[in-house]
């Protein structure tokens, strides 16, 4: 796909590995809607893409809410008369974590990294379809792979559930001309994970890696498979410190 012309939607915009994504497409020539609860965080990014000369509008949305998913891509089509690229990037987490949290508040981690996604998906490919297609990009994390034990198995699981999700809508291509891919990063130097790592202990800090991803890395990976028309299901591991990789479709278990 060239993105040039395009319409793009990002979610989480308003910081870190989000608002590099958009801004990253609206270099590469698209018109992006960032989406975000922040409002000054994404208004913001906005004001930073056009005074660079790109084309981008805010939508304050909950990608959790089924009205507020909605909402956004609809505003998209509204404001700049399609959607081409969906980048399904919001998600997060907070202490205390599964089983020492609340219902309310691991319930909210998993609708926000998974069900999120979902509604994006779910209204994106509809509007992707009356377009005669467009490229979807989840945002995961290393944290929803693997098979050992992980501090926060809400979001690992909601994680792994995006990667799970990812590869089941391979048939999309096909089926639709949508092609759905996923990124998942290790630890990436954005301010939420500067938040983590300022919380740490002195023994926890000494556990993470000393160079970190930089969110501009990952903005490149989604504009990778956004071009790369032949991909669709797969899903890329980028741990910091080691080059990126695409699992094959047949990796074991």
């Amino acid at each position: 796909m060239d993105i040039r012309n395009k319409v793009a939607l990002v979610t989480g915009a308003g910081a870190g590995i989000g608002r590099a994504v958009a801004q990253r497409l609206a270099g590469e020539g698209a018109a992006v809607v960032l989406a975000d609860v922040d409002e000054e965080a994404g208004l913001s990014a906005v004001r930073e893409i056009k005074s660079e000369g790109g084309r981008a509008a805010f939508v304050l949305a909950d990608v959790a809410s089924e009205a507020d998913a909605s909402r956004m891509v609809a505003f998209a089509r509204e404001r700049f008369g399609s959607l081409d690229v969906l980048v399904n990037n919001a998600g997060g987490v907070e202490e205390p974590y599964f089983p020492d949290g609340e219902p309310e508040q691991w319930g909210r981690t998993i609708d926000l990294n998974l069900r999120g996604v979902m509604l994006g998906v779910h209204f994106g490919v509809r509007a992707m379809r009356k377009r005669g297609g467009g490229a979807i990009v989840n945002i995961s994390s290393v944290g929803g792979i693997g098979f050992g034990p992980y501090d926060a198995p809400e979001y690992g699981a909601a994680k792994a559930g995006v990667v799970r999700l990812t590869a089941s809508l391979a048939t999309l291509k096909e089926r639709m001309a949508v092609r759905v891919n996923c990124v998942c990063p290790g630890w990436v130097d954005t301010p939420a994970s500067r938040r983590s790592r300022a919380r740490m202990t002195p023994e926890e800090r000494e556990k993470v890696p000393p160079v970190l991803l930089q969110p501009e890395e990952i903005a490149a990976a989604v504009v990778m498979f956004v071009e790369d028309d032949s991909m669709a299901g797969r899903v890329m591991i980028w741990q910091e410190g080691s080059p990126w990789q695409i699992v094959p479709v047949e990796a074991p278990y």
